[in-house]
């Protein structure tokens, strides 16, 4: 029998993190060797643990997927990332697939949807549930939904996550070692590229189109 593929996983919520923790080591076929909350914190664990998937599932925190998925990246080519992702978030799963993201799994899967994602990326492939498949490819044919944001830079996708989910110039300046010239700089251009007049316009468009979502709004 072969080993388990030992599986770094990362979940801001405990109670989902142990379940899904549960889900895998009792399948035999996988071992977490590690559950963290944070990528920072993956990031700290990832050398000692040397996992071979890091499983993620951080909804409502686009920001840190795309940042986290791009130092992965950078600092352990030898670990293959597979997300758990919302349906609806097509802007950010296409910059997660960029960045080199191998498994999009849609965060409804079955368990079993779950199992085959993991098992195909260990072996070397690449894995997306067929409902997120399906939307993205719909996406690019003639007639398709083109999203507004698509356009925008990583460093503007990055500003506007964190513009609409409330966050000042201040604190997003601090958090991207960015002076507040810069960040303001980036704001005017968002409202520019996007045809806006107001930040309240951006979160509309935002919403509108899926990126960022409050409970119980419909826009």
């Amino acid at each position: 029998m072969a080993d388990p593929v030992d599986i770094l996983l990362v979940d801001s919520r405990r109670l989902v993190r142990s379940g899904i923790e549960r889900v895998l080591n009792d399948s035999g076929r996988f071992r977490v060797c590690a559950g963290v909350s944070s990528f920072d914190e993956a990031i700290r664990l990832a050398r000692s643990q040397a996992p071979r998937i890091m499983l993620v599932n951080l909804p409502g925190l686009a920001v840190d997927l795309l940042d986290g998925a791009r130092k992965i990246q950078r600092q352990f080519a030898e670990i293959s990332v597979i997300v758990l992702a919302d349906e609806a978030d097509f802007v950010v799963q296409e910059r997660l697939l960029q960045s080199g993201v191998a498994g999009i799994v849609n965060s409804s899967c079955s368990v079993e949807e779950l199992y085959s994602a993991i098992e195909t990326v260990a072996r070397g492939g690449r894995f997306i549930s067929d409902t997120l498949a399906q939307k993205l490819a719909e996406r690019r044919l003639p007639g398709g939904q083109i999203s507004p944001f698509d356009s925008l830079t990583h460093r503007e996708l990055q500003i506007l996550l964190l513009v609409t989910s409330g966050e000042n110039t201040a604190t997003i300046a601090r958090g991207l070692c960015l002076t507040q010239k810069t960040v303001n700089s980036y704001r005017n251009r968002l409202l520019e590229k996007l045809q806006a007049k107001t930040e309240v316009e951006l979160m509309h468009l935002a919403l509108r189109h899926g990126l960022v979502s409050i409970p119980g709004h419909i826009f």
